[in-house]
C-alpha cells in the first residue's frame, strides 16, 4: 500500500517539513484518500484476476487523485483578489487554480486507466478447474461453443 509520502511525491504536496514551507495537505487528508482507494479497488479486485502490480499501482494512482482532489478543492474555492479603497472586492485571474483543474484532470485519467486495467482483468480459474466454453448470446445455438463440443 502506498505511504503519505508516496502520495505526496506524487502530487507535488508539501508537508512542512522544509524550512519555510506550509503544509499544503494534512496527513489526514492524505490518509483517507489512501484508507479510500484501498477499499475501492479491494473491493474491484476481488472480482479481477489483475496481478498484485496493478492493484497496487491502482490503490496508489487513485489514493493520489482522491487527495490532490482533496487539495484542490481549497484552491480552487479561494477567490483570488483584493479590496480597492472603495471596499470593493476586485478579482483577479486565478493561473494556479487553471493549472490545479488540469493536473486533477490527468490524475483522474490515470487513475481511470489502472482501475480500468483492474476491472477487466478476467478472473483467475480455481486451481485445476477448467473454466467453460466461452458462448456469446449473439451467436445462433448451433454454432455456439459449448454446443459444437457436444456434439464432436
Amino acid at each position: 500500500m502506498a505511504s503519505i509520502s508516496d502520495i505526496r511525491a506524487i502530487i507535488n504536496a508539501k508537508d512542512g517539513t522544509t524550512e519555510g514551507d506550509a503544509v499544503e495537505l494534512s496527513d489526514e487528508s492524505v490518509e483517507i484518500a489512501i484508507d479510500n482507494a484501498d477499499t475501492y479497488v479491494s473491493d474491484l479486485a476481488s472480482r479481477s484476476g489483475a496481478s498484485a502490480e496493478i492493484i497496487s499501482l491502482a490503490k496508489t494512482n487513485h489514493a493520489a487523485y482522491l487527495a490532490y482532489q482533496t487539495y484542490a478543492d481549497r484552491i480552487v474555492e479561494e477567490l483570488p483578489g483584493s479590496f480597492d479603497q472603495a471596499g470593493v472586492f476586485q478579482p483577479i485571474s486565478n493561473p494556479i487554480a487553471k493549472q490545479v483543474m488540469e493536473k486533477l484532470k490527468g490524475l483522474k485519467v490515470t487513475s481511470e486507466e489502472t482501475i480500468s486495467l483492474v476491472c477487466n482483468s478476467p478472473p483467475i480459474a480455481e486451481q485445476g478447474e477448467t473454466p467453460g466454453p466461452a458462448d456469446s448470446e449473439e451467436y445462433p445455438d448451433e454454432l455456439k461453443l459449448s454446443n459444437l463440443i457436444s456434439r464432436w
